[in-house]
C-alpha cells in the first residue's frame, strides 16, 4: 500500500496521516456521497498540503471500484466468452448489457472496463480515434484551466468542449477533479419579459444595467459584437456614425415594452441623485478590457451596450440586483401601472418600497405623462400605453392590409 502512495505522490512522505490511515478516510467520506469526498480531502489537506486534489480523487475512484484480483493478473478469455461477447454486440443495446452481466457473473473478480476493453481490442464498438493517439490523453495545460474555471457555471459543458476541442465527458471529469460543477446557474430574469412586467421601456432597463442598478449573470461582451463593430469603426473615418446609426430604430422595428422612457430624464436622474450601484466593478473591468482592444473611451462603450451595438454574454438580470433595486430605488419602478399580481410579487417576494429614491421619481414623471394615455389598435385590437403606440402602427401587419389606422384613445387618470 504504501509502495502505490509512493508511486502515485512522487515520493511524497506523509506528515501526520499514514497511507492506511488516508485510505480509512476517504473510504468513509466516499460512503457519504460527493460531500463526504469533499469533507474528506479537505481534512487531509488540512494536514497533508503537500499532496494534490487531483492525486486525492483518483485515489477515491480507486478505492470505490476495488478489484479483488492480484495486482497486474491478466484476464483469461476463452472462446466461449468471446463468442457471448461478440454475440451480444451484435444484437443490441439490451444483449449487450445482458452479455455483459453475464461475464461478470461468470468471473466475478472482472471489472467493467476488463469487458470494455476486450470489446474494442476484437472492433465490435465501433469507435475510431479521429484526432490521432497523440491526442487522445493529452494533459490539461494552464491555460486551458483557465479558460475552463472562467466559463464553468455559465456555459454548458458540451459548448466549453467545443471550444477547448474536447470531449463534453472530459470536461466534466476536469472540472470534477479541480473542485468544480459543471451545472449552469439560469436563475433570473429575462430583459424583455422584466421590461413587459414592470412597465418598463427595453431601453430603460437596459440603461440600469449599464449604470449598475441592475445586474446581469455574465457582463462579459461577446466576441462576435466586438469583431463588428471594430470593423465598423476602422471603415467609417468618424467613429460615432455607428452609434448615430444605433440610436435610429429600424421602421420596422418596435419595442417590445409598453412604456418607454425618455433617455435624458434617466440620465439626469442618475447624475443628480446618489445612486450607487450595488457591484458594478466587475462589469466595469470587463468593459473597460473592451474599451481598450476598440481604442475608444469607457463612457463609449457603455453606449454601445446601452443601444444594443455591443451584446452581453449572458444579459439576464439577477434576483439579487432586482431585489436591491427595488429597496433602494424602487421610485423608478411606476407603481401606478402595475397590475394587482405584480404588486403583490414586489412587495413580498422583492422587498419593494415604492417611495425609495424619490428624486429619481420626481426627474421622471415628466417624461411617463404620455404613458397615462392608452390608444387601441384598429388592426389587431392590442392596447398599447403611451407613445410606444406610433413605433407600433409603423410594424402592424394587420394594420398595413386594412389601410384605415383609426384611433381610439382612453385616458386613464
Amino acid at each position: 500500500m504504501a509502495d502505490r502512495w509512493t508511486h502515485s505522490t512522487d515520493g511524497y512522505s506523509f506528515r501526520f496521516f499514514s497511507p492506511e490511515q488516508i485510505d480509512q478516510i476517504l473510504r468513509e467520506g466516499a460512503t457519504r456521497g460527493r460531500v463526504g469526498s469533499h469533507a474528506a480531502i479537505e481534512r487531509i489537506l488540512k494536514h497533508e498540503p503537500g499532496l494534490e486534489r487531483p492525486t486525492l480523487w483518483r485515489r477515491i475512484r480507486r478505492l470505490k471500484h476495488a478489484s479483488r484480483r492480484k495486482p497486474y493478473e491478466r484476464s483469461v478469455w476463452s472462446p466461449e466468452d468471446e463468442q457471448t461477447l461478440r454475440q451480444g454486440y451484435r444484437v443490441g443495446w439490451q444483449e449487450k448489457q445482458g452479455a455483459i452481466r453475464e461475464l461478470l457473473k461468470r468471473h466475478p473478480d472482472w471489472l467493467p472496463r476488463v469487458i470494455w476493453r476486450r470489446a474494442a481490442k476484437l472492433g465490435l464498438t465501433g469507435r475510431k480515434n479521429k484526432r490521432g493517439p497523440e491526442r487522445s490523453r493529452r494533459p490539461w495545460s494552464e491555460n486551458e484551466d483557465r479558460i475552463l474555471l472562467n466559463l464553468a457555471g455559465y456555459k454548458f459543458a458540451k459548448a466549453i468542449a467545443r471550444r477547448l476541442h474536447r470531449t463534453e465527458r472530459a470536461v466534466r471529469c476536469r472540472l470534477a477533479l479541480l473542485g468544480k460543477s459543471s451545472r449552469v446557474h439560469r436563475e433570473g430574469y429575462a430583459r424583455h419579459a422584466l421590461a413587459d412586467e414592470l412597465h418598463l421601456g427595453s431601453r430603460t432597463v437596459q440603461r440600469l444595467i449599464v449604470e449598475g442598478l441592475l445586474e446581469v449573470r455574465d457582463p462579459r461582451i461577446t466576441k462576435r459584437s466586438l469583431d463588428d463593430l471594430s470593423k465598423s469603426l476602422h471603415a467609417s473615418s468618424t467613429p460615432g456614425a455607428d452609434l448615430h446609426q444605433a440610436e435610429e430604430p429600424a421602421p420596422d422595428q418596435q419595442p417590445t415594452a409598453d412604456v418607454s422612457e425618455s433617455p435624458s430624464a434617466l440620465e439626469s436622474a442618475s447624475k443628480t441623485s446618489a445612486i450607487v450601484p450595488t457591484r458594478s466593478s466587475r462589469a466595469k473591468r470587463f468593459w473597460a478590457e473592451a474599451a481598450r482592444m476598440l481604442g475608444v473611451s469607457l463612457e463609449a462603450v457603455e453606449k454601445y451596450i446601452a443601444k444594443g451595438v455591443l451584446k452581453l454574454q449572458d444579459p439576464w438580470v439577477t434576483e439579487k440586483s432586482l431585489r436591491n433595486l427595488c429597496r433602494r430605488h424602487g421610485s423608478l419602478i411606476n407603481y401606478d401601472f402595475l397590475n394587482q399580481e405584480t404588486r403583490d410579487w414586489l412587495r413580498e417576494s422583492l422587498d419593494l418600497f415604492p417611495t425609495a429614491g424619490e428624486a429619481e421619481g420626481r426627474q421622471m414623471a415628466a417624461s411617463r405623462k404620455h404613458a397615462r394615455t392608452v390608444r387601441k389598435c384598429k388592426g389587431c385590437g392590442r392596447a398599447i400605453r403611451g407613445n410606444v403606440y406610433f413605433w407600433h402602427i409603423k410594424a402592424c401587419s394587420k394594420l398595413r392590409t386594412n389601410h384605415s389606422p383609426a384611433l381610439q384613445t382612453s385616458h386613464h387618470s
